[in-house]
């Protein structure tokens, strides 16, 4: 059996670790792991299944055109890597989330009342994210996200904290709180130290309400914290899995190659 484990050029070298245990995990189990790049040419001959670590709906899509099984699907990426589409299936499910408005460029930025975040639709790992407190935030921000569709949100009252929900499938693997000292983004990459966290009943239900709308396989879930309660803050399609093995006995990688395998037979 054969997957394939795609990267984008930056990523593939970024991630030498992550892959390398793939490509552990994938041997136990008698799979080979062949590392491919999104730039590069496919071969003719299709292999058993693809794992997609790069942001692409459309590159997903066409995978799945060729009859590939793709994990995530196309479907789940085009949503999760697209923040206003993510922000409109919560409402949809009746998942509360700050006061979000879309901005098609920030050339032009929207009426709203300071201190608000304006990020990206497609950003990810805490880049393209801008704290607007005043007039000459909004024109750094503007400028910096010119032409990038984007999002503005209304400040959380507890900054640089949240909570990311690991999710296979219809399973919650693991939660993580994450805290930042120094920066209102708590991204563990970006230094924000973590530890465990037991979800509430009530933060169950709103990640259930997710994997019940999306055919998802490994991904993230993540919550702010506002007024006292966790509301909604994004869905991560291409979720990093490094606080899991920093602080965790959680293996995602095994999980999820047992999860592909079992739906392939």
């Amino acid at each position: 059996m054969t997957g394939w484990l795609f990267y984008t050029p930056e990523g593939a070298v970024r991630n030498r670790t992550f892959i390398g245990f793939w490509r552990e995990e994938a041997a136990k189990r008698g799979v080979t792991m062949e590392l491919r790049r999104t730039c590069d040419p496919l071969p003719d001959e299709n292999p058993d299944f693809a794992v997609v670590r790069a942001m692409d709906p459309p590159f997903s899509a066409g995978l799945e055109a060729r009859g590939i099984p793709v994990f995530n699907p196309a479907s789940v990426s085009a949503c999760c890597n697209d923040k206003w589409n993510t922000y409109c299936l919560a409402d949809s499910l009746g998942v509360p989330f700050p006061k979000t408005v879309y901005v098609p460029d920030p050339a032009v930025l929207p009426d709203f009342p300071y201190p608000y975040v304006l990020k990206s639709c497609a950003g990810h790992g805490g880049t393209q994210v801008y704290l607007v407190r005043n007039d000459g935030d909004a024109r750094a921000a503007s400028e910096a996200l010119r032409g990038v569709p984007s999002v503005a949100q209304a400040f959380v009252s507890e900054p640089g904290k949240d909570v990311r929900v690991y999710i296979l499938g219809d399973r919650i693997l693991a939660s993580m709180l994450r805290v930042s000292e120094t920066d209102f983004r708590s991204n563990f990459c970006l230094g924000g130290r973590a530890v465990p966290y037991t979800l509430s009943a009530r933060e169950k239900d709103m990640v259930r309400a997710f994997q019940n709308a999306l055919p998802f396989g490994l991904a993230g879930i993540d919550f702010l914290f506002d007024e006292g309660k966790t509301v909604f803050n994004e869905a991560e399609d291409v979720v990093g899995c490094r606080m899991l093995y920093t602080h965790t006995d959680v293996r995602p990688v095994g999980l999820y190659l047992d999860w592909i395998l079992q739906r392939l037979f």
